[in-house]
């Protein structure tokens, strides 16, 4: 409600900046010089800043709704400890009232977000958080919290032992080729899981050939190629605790049989002559292995003129002497392979040629072929070219089929052309060789031409092959070519160009280009220069009541044309100006109005060209700015401007830095006028302040905030409270906007799951629950340099047992027993003692404690270790009877 000094003053009511409508939920009402505006049903959204403006003043009011207070209502409990198993899937469910209450989740203190491995859910009050494959690490203190309360999961996550999946049962040995490549595979119940592999009890080491992958719970252990240094016993062991589960695989690797690598055919025929050495040589793959000879089946022995010799792998049986009697079929027999020598002793035979050469014509680039037939099949010839040994080449081919020999030169040329020779022993032949130059003709002819003077022209022809400098000619009417610096030519393999530079009108005409056996004709056609625009014409933008400048560039010279604006044409006047220079045509137009806008051309003959003309409304101006402000800490600072026109934005900067609407920060526009409002200023809101709007600016103008003065009208009260209940305190101060300050034993306090703070006007409350004895200290409250000071006391309560040990515990011999105790709280002491005697770490026994849990460690346990064993909390204990088996 506000209250006018004019009953008959018009007021408007704004929310947020914008007029308000009366409605339903909205009721406007005006008695005399009283105005109010009324909500029937608030809710937490009517909530914002409401302004009554009467023209010369304006009311301010701040109006917050306060929503009814959110609750946990199940479980009761504001702390359980849960135990699940991991891999698992984890559910944490509470129930809150209202049903459509907001709430969030926190794990370790840090607020989580939903995703595939972490879901949270709400049904109606049910609000839920789910880890369908919760692992070892997402064990931790889970917090539901509400606008007003909170509960806390303590998850505790234990994981199961690795086992093997895959294969069921013990693999049987693996026999494998040299050379064979070699996968050992497991598949263990956990993925990430780590192994250990070990060959004959040593560690496997990745590389030389063994490969180690891991695929999901998959584990690989990959031999790329076998060899005998592979075979024995491979282990995967998961884990290196010792007794941890573990797989072996046995793999045996064959010895390579011995075969003849050389010669390669089955069968090979020998020849020798009488009186000559016959040496029969076999290669075998590897080095020992028992070779036997035999020559028509029966066995050979080294003797007499008979040798058999072994080098390693080579393996040779000769004969001294040759003669006809040792001609025949000799095995040379190896344990999985064998090869066959037909030997034939006979006399040599004269050499002699049995066919003469033919005398060849061939074309240019073609190959040509040589043939004859010599005897015997094996006689070595000679190939001459004019008399000079012709030898093996990339253009030289030379080939034996039985009693036939081949030449074929490839690609002939010109100079190829000459009489080719061949000789055997003492008998030869000849015969010519002719090369005919291959026709130079046109696989892609000349095209006619159509260009404007002053352009550049080229001829272009492709030739079936590469012509040799000046093998076509380029001729115009029949006619060479005139010398002209104008005109050029260039070759580039098979493409032949002629070029001509700034064609004139003379240059029309029928130009050719032939060679000795083609001929090709184009039409060269040239058109006078055309009028063009080589500068256009640039679209102008300028405000109202400036002056736009037009400007083109023709191609030619002292062209005469018309300017217009939207199709009126334009003379020259006091307003308009036309001026033409050489190729450049401007046009000045000054004192321009928005009307004005519009298409602006030029045209001479045949040509047009246009541009558009902007004109622009004045900027927006500040007609009256921002004024200097001095406020008292917490109160509202308001900054105004007014513009010249009602639709445009404001920028405002402080200290040269652009300011955003915040919670305690609004810009608000009004008609005409500009709203800056700094709810409870403080000293850090001091500092200059200005508006923008375009390229108009106001001020800066200076801010000043006055320290407020703060007292403590009611001092904070000592508290002494049990272990488990909660504590309150109340600090009343004499301002109302002041920020507070707690400190529970020198440490600055934030909401939490057991810390609430409030303020209620001037009163600032801290409720501090589930009270531990550690949290026993000075609790601090400060407002500005007020502050207060009160003691909270916590009597502890007896450490007591809460989870026991079982009262007899069986272990085999050599492995680890662990006793484990909870106690009531978190921080108690606890002691170990056997047979009475009190225990200390070491090597023997270790101590754990973790919360609330506390953990005795007996490693490698021996038969002594046999006894009883006593945990001591306060005046409570437990005792296990620890039994030794095996030995």
């Amino acid at each position: 409600m506000c209250e006018l000094s004019r009953e008959d003053a018009p007021v408007r009511w704004y929310k947020d900046g914008l007029e308000v409508e009366e409605s339903e939920a909205l009721v406007l009402e005006r008695d005399g010089s009283r105005c109010r505006l009324v909500l029937p049903a608030a809710q937490p959204e009517d909530g914002g800043e409401f302004v009554c403006d009467a023209g010369d003043d304006s009311a301010f009011f701040t109006v917050t709704v306060t929503a009814p207070p959110e609750r946990i209502v199940h479980p009761a409990a504001r702390s359980l400890d849960l135990h699940f198993g991991a891999p698992g899937r984890v559910e944490l469910r509470c129930e809150v009232a209202p049903a459509g209450s907001q709430v969030r989740w926190y794990k370790d203190g840090l607020e989580v977000e939903a995703s595939d491995a972490l879901q949270l859910g709400a049904e109606g009050p049910i609000r839920t958080l789910t880890l369908p494959h919760a692992q070892p690490e997402d064990a931790g203190e889970y917090v539901c919290e509400t606008r007003d309360e909170a509960i806390t999961f303590n998850v505790i996550l234990a994981e199961s032992p690795v086992q093997f999946l895959a294969p069921e049962t013990a693999p049987s040995p693996l026999c494998v080729a040299p050379g064979e490549r070699v996968v050992l595979s497991c598949e263990l119940s956990r993925a990430g899981a780590p192994v250990i592999w070990s060959h004959n009890g040593k560690p496997v080491q990745e590389g030389e050939g063994l490969e180690l992958h891991a695929e999901g719970p998959r584990r690989v252990l990959c031999i790329q190629a076998a060899g005998p240094a592979h075979a024995g016993l491979y282990t995967c062991q998961s884990g290196a605790a010792p007794g941890a589960p573990s797989l072996s695989f046995t793999i045996q690797v064959a010895e390579p049989p011995v075969r003849v690598v050389a010669p390669e055919a089955a069968q090979t025929r020998v020849r020798s002559t009488p009186g000559r050495d016959l040496e029969l040589v076999v290669h075998l793959s590897g080095p020992g292995g028992p070779v036997r000879w035999y020559k028509d089946g029966e066995r050979l022995a080294s003797q007499g003129r008979v040798q058999l010799e072994q080098a390693g792998a080579r393996q040779v049986l000769r004969v001294q002497g040759a003669r006809s009697g040792d001609a025949g079929e000799y095995l040379c027999d190896a344990p999985q392979d064998s090869r066959i020598f037909l030997v034939s002793v006979e006399e040599l035979l004269p050499v002699k040629l049995v066919s003469e050469l033919t005398p060849l014509t061939v074309h240019e680039g073609d190959d040509a072929t040589f043939r004859c037939e010599v005897s015997p099949p094996d006689a070595d010839v000679t190939w001459l070219r004019n008399g000079v040994v012709v030898t093996p080449g990339p253009q030289v081919e030379m080939a034996q089929n039985g009693s036939s020999r081949i030449l074929t030169l490839r690609g002939c040329q010109l100079g190829d052309a000459g009489t080719m020779t061949v000789r055997a022993g003492s008998t030869a032949t000849s015969a010519r060789l002719h090369v005919r130059e291959t026709e130079l003709l046109f696989l892609r002819r000349l095209q006619d031409v159509r260009a404007e003077e002053g352009q550049d022209v080229c001829l272009e022809v492709e030739t079936g092959r590469v012509g040799a400098v000046g093998a076509v000619r380029w001729v115009r009417g029949g006619q060479p070519l005139p010398h002209d610096s104008r005109l050029s030519m260039a070759q580039d393999g098979h493409i032949h160009r002629l070029f001509i530079h700034g064609v004139v009108l003379a240059d029309q005409g029928t130009y050719g280009c032939e060679s000795h056996h083609d001929r090709t004709l184009a039409r060269v056609s040239v058109r006078p220069r055309q009028l063009r625009v080589l500068r256009p014409l640039e679209d102008v933008t300028i405000s109202e009541g400036g002056s736009a400048t037009f400007q083109l560039e023709l191609s030619q010279e002292g062209v005469t044309g018309e300017w217009a604006r939207g199709g009126v044409r334009l003379h020259p006047g006091p307003k308009c100006h036309i001026h033409s220079e050489g190729q450049s045509h401007r046009l000045v137009l000054s004192g321009l109005g928005l009307a004005d806008s519009g298409c602006v051309s030029f045209t001479a003959d045949s040509l047009r060209c246009a541009a558009r003309l902007v004109v622009r409304e004045v900027p927006v101006t500040i007609v009256r700015g921002p004024q200097d402000l001095e406020v008292t800490e917490g109160d509202t600072a308001t900054f105004e401007c007014e513009l010249s026109q009602a639709l445009a934005d404001v920028t405002w900067e402080k200290d040269g830095r652009l300011l955003t609407p915040s919670p305690r920060l609004r810009l608000q526009a009004l008609g005409t006028r500009r709203l800056l409002q700094l709810r409870r200023c403080g000293p850090s809101d001091a500092g200059t302040y200005s508006c923008a709007v375009g390229t108009a600016r106001a001020g800066p103008v200076r801010l000043t905030v006055h320290d407020r003065t703060v007292a403590v009208l009611s001092e904070l009260r000592s508290v002494s409270a049990r272990e488990g209940d909660g504590a309150t305190f109340e600090c009343t101060v004499s301002e109302a906007e002041t920020m507070g300050r707690w400190e529970l034993g020198g440490r600055p306090l934030r909401p939490g799951a057991r810390v609430r703070i409030r303020q209620e006007g001037k009163k600032h409350i801290l409720v501090l629950s589930e009270l531990r004895p550690e949290d026993a200290g000075d609790v601090r409250f400060q407002a500005g340099p007020a502050q207060s000071l009160a003691l909270l006391e916590v009597e502890a309560l007896p450490l007591q047992m809460c989870r026991r040990p079982p009262r007899e515990k069986t272990i085999l011999v050599g492995r680890r027993a662990v006793l484990e105790v909870t106690v009531s709280r978190s921080g108690g002491h606890v002691c170990w003692l056997r047979e009475g005697a009190e225990l200390c770490p070491g090597d023997k026994y270790e101590m754990r404690s973790h919360g609330p849990t506390h953990s005795l460690v007996i490693r490698d346990v021996r038969p002594e270790d046999q006894g009883t064993y006593c945990c001591q909390a306060g005046q409570d204990s437990a005792h296990t009877r620890l039994l030794v088996e095996g030995e």
